[in-house]
């Protein structure tokens, strides 16, 4: 468990720790392409994922909400102010209070994940610290507003999350992993959680699709192969994402109203084959035919890759 394998410190403590390393003061950059459309919020209901885990989100993107005793860490933000309205107003409705999310924490620096922040710290929970890995921070400081990192952006990163940071709130130890390939700054998390009151050890990959460019698709397969041996360590026996789509979702809700089995619950010794498998097709997939999967878009059709495929 994380608990024993890694030493933890407070979101204040990383912070304090992450800011003695340089990075780049925030910099806004003019829009150079067009933007996707935001088109209209597909909402999905929120549910229960584990005994103090949530799921929050659209058809598009949602987030992890962990209940840590002291405060809420939320795995992501949404893509922009309209999602993070749902997702804010979702609370309320598992009657939870959105104004106690103590620690945004970004995946990586693709809009859908990052756009909801500004709109948070705006609107709900002002006193809210965010964390985004130092790469990402930096490449949204230079790359320009095309495709996947349109406005609006995160204007302050509290914590600028290095390969390895364990950090505790509350009850709650997250372990944030360096695994690029999605995005150049993407991190995977390790969680504990309890499931019927049994301790968990949740991983979750940070990023879905894998981009059909050679060293891209090389590099995502190499994250897996990195997070797996995390995995291992921390004993993992549940799983989720942000990316959901809804007939999986039921399928957990059918768990907590019906009974049925956890779609996302297994056993330390199955978690490679029923988690980390998926991705490795994934990559190899799009390695073999030169084309991303198609993803979900904030305007509810799927869309591929802005690239053309390999030749």
């Amino acid at each position: 468990m994380i608990n024993e394998l890694f030493t933890a410190i407070t979101p204040e403590e990383a912070a304090t720790f992450s800011h003695r390393k340089p990075f780049l003061p925030y910099q806004p950059n003019p829009v150079i392409s067009k933007l996707p459309k935001n088109g209209t919020l597909q909402p999905i209901e929120p549910l229960k994922v584990f005994d103090n885990v949530y799921w929050m989100g659209s058809r598009a993107v949602g987030v992890l909400v962990i209940d840590t005793g002291e405060g809420f860490v939320m795995i992501d933000s949404g893509s922009n102010d309209t999602e993070a309205a749902h997702i804010a107003g979702s609370f309320a409705r598992m009657d939870l209070n959105a104004a106690d999310i103590r620690l945004i924490v970004i995946s990586h620096e693709h809009f859908d994940h990052y756009g909801g922040v500004p709109y948070f710290l705006r609107e709900v929970c002002p006193d809210a610290m965010v964390a985004i890995s130092r790469t990402g921070w930096n490449l949204l400081q230079t790359v320009p507003t095309e495709f996947a990192f349109t406005q609006p952006r995160p204007q302050k990163a509290d914590i600028l999350m290095d390969d390895g940071l364990c950090m505790k709130v509350g009850n709650t130890r997250l372990l944030c992993i360096s695994t690029p390939g999605h995005s150049a700054g993407c991190m995977s998390f390790i969680f504990n959680s309890s499931f019927h009151g049994e301790d968990l050890s949740v991983g979750v990959m940070g990023g879905s699709a894998v981009w059909p460019n050679f060293p891209e698709a090389r590099l995502y397969e190499n994250s897996i192969e990195y997070f797996k041996l995390y995995t291992d360590s921390a004993g993992c026996n549940a799983f989720s994402a942000v990316h959901q789509n809804e007939a999986e979702l039921n399928k957990v809700r059918d768990h907590w109203n019906k009974g049925t089995e956890h779609p996302w619950v297994c056993r330390k010794e199955e978690f490679d084959s029923a988690c980390l498998q998926e991705f490795r097709n994934k990559a190899q997939n799009t390695i073999y035919s030169g084309r991303m999967q198609p993803y979900m878009m904030p305007n509810g059709t799927e869309e591929g890759s802005p690239l053309p495929p390999r030749k």
